[in-house]
Parts: structure tokens; C-alpha cells; sequence
């Protein structure tokens, strides 16, 4: 009996808007004009209003992010080692102008040059780079020493300039008395 009371009911809802004309949809539409036009609500994101992804897709596009963050921190780092000197450690020796610690060219470098101030010997490093030793500053591989002593990467002849007035033997002495030495240093680029 209540299901046709409630038929009835409809019935009779449908037939007084058939015989007025009216529709179901112009009361809303003129309310939602209203509101729209006094500005009452505002636009809100569609996953603000409980269309939000699925959970999974949330965590998904998270851990990219993390990712992606990952990356740029990790290419910002290698950016920064790229731009650092490699140190290492050279065994340091050192020698002067004097005939008995050159070739029968005298004092010249395998270039033909001049024996100068910054110079220093080895066999491996190409000639013309620039090193920087702690406690030297910068220093150019221009000359080339023995074969027994100088074909390793990291030792290196150093040419030590005469001091004004000083005799051979004077000058001899104080650059033994340098003797072997260990610095850091690294390759300029």
C-alpha cells in the first residue's frame, strides 16, 4: 500500500509541472545563477573536492619527485667535484744549472730552453702542464730527468735558480741540502 501511495505521490508531481509548464531543472538553475553571480563560492581544484587520484598514483608521482630531486642534487655534486683539484702526493727532488746534473747540452730543458724558475722535470706528465704544489705555487713540466727516477707520475725534479755572487760549490750544497721532499699538489686544468 505505501508503494502506491508513493507512486501516486510522484505521479501527481509529474502532472502539476506538466500542466504548469515548469521544469525540474529551472529552481536549480536559477539558485546556482544567484550564487554564481554574488560570488559566494569560489572555484576549488577538482582534487580539492574529493576527486583525488588513487592513493597509488599519489605515491607513485611522489617517489619520482624524490627521485628527480635525487638527480639534480647528485649532477649539482658532480658538478662540484668536476670543478675540484685532484690532490695527491709528489716526492719532490731537486736540481740545479750546473754541467754534472745536466746533458751535454748544458743548461737547457729538453725543449731547448733555458733552465727557469717554475720548472720541473718528469717523464710521464705531458710537457707544458701546470701543477700546483703546497708550498711552491704553480709549476710547469718543461724538462724531462732520468728514466730510473722520473717515470712515475708523481715525481718530480725541481730546478732551483743560483743565488747572486754564490760559487758552484755554495750553490750545490744548498740545493742538496733541500733533499727529498713530500708535497700535495694536483694538476691544473
Amino acid at each position: 500500500m505505501l508503494k502506491v501511495k508513493r507512486l501516486m505521490c510522484l505521479s501527481s508531481c509529474l502532472i502539476f509541472f506538466n500542466i504548469f509548464d515548469m521544469s525540474t531543472v529551472t529552481p536549480f538553475h536559477s539558485l546556482a545563477t544567484e550564487v554564481v553571480e554574488d560570488k559566494n563560492i569560489a572555484a576549488v581544484p577538482k582534487n580539492k573536492i574529493g576527486l583525488i587520484k588513487k592513493p597509488i598514483e599519489v605515491e607513485v608521482e611522489r617517489i619520482k619527485q624524490e627521485e628527480l630531486e635525487r638527480q639534480r642534487e647528485q649532477e649539482i655534486e658532480n658538478e662540484k667535484k668536476k670543478n675540484e683539484p685532484e690532490w695527491q702526493e709528489f716526492i719532490l727532488t731537486f736540481y740545479t744549472s750546473l754541467e754534472s746534473e745536466n746533458s751535454s747540452a748544458g743548461p737547457v730543458t729538453c725543449q731547448n730552453k733555458p733552465l727557469s724558475r717554475g720548472g720541473v722535470a718528469n717523464n710521464v706528465i705531458p710537457q707544458n702542464t701546470q701543477l700546483y704544489l703546497d708550498g711552491y705555487g704553480q709549476v710547469t713540466v718543461n724538462d724531462k730527468g732520468s728514466d730510473k727516477y722520473f717515470s712515475v707520475g708523481n715525481r718530480l725534479d725541481v730546478f732551483v735558480e743560483r743565488a747572486p755572487g754564490e760559487s758552484d760549490s755554495q750553490y750545490k750544497k744548498r740545493v742538496s741540502n733541500y733533499g727529498i721532499q713530500k708535497v700535495k699538489g694536483y694538476i691544473v686544468k
